[in-house]
């Protein structure tokens, strides 16, 4: 849903863009916009795809 109304291919590629970018509000308005399974699906995500430079600072940014 997030997709569509955000007009972008994936919602938590976009999120993870918008983090590196430096754009921090945005990126936590986004992760509280998911439901709980979009939030846990994620943290797979970023786990799996994303470097893990970035962990530590978008896992800070997500609580």
């Amino acid at each position: 849903q997030q997709c569509r109304y955000y007009e972008v291919d994936n919602i938590f590629v976009y999120m993870v863009e918008t983090y590196i970018n430096g754009n921090f509000e945005t990126f936590r308005r986004l992760y509280h916009e998911l439901n709980k399974d979009a939030r846990r699906d994620f943290m797979d995500f970023l786990l799996s795809e994303v470097e893990p430079t970035y962990w530590r600072e978008i896992l800070k940014q997500t609580i």
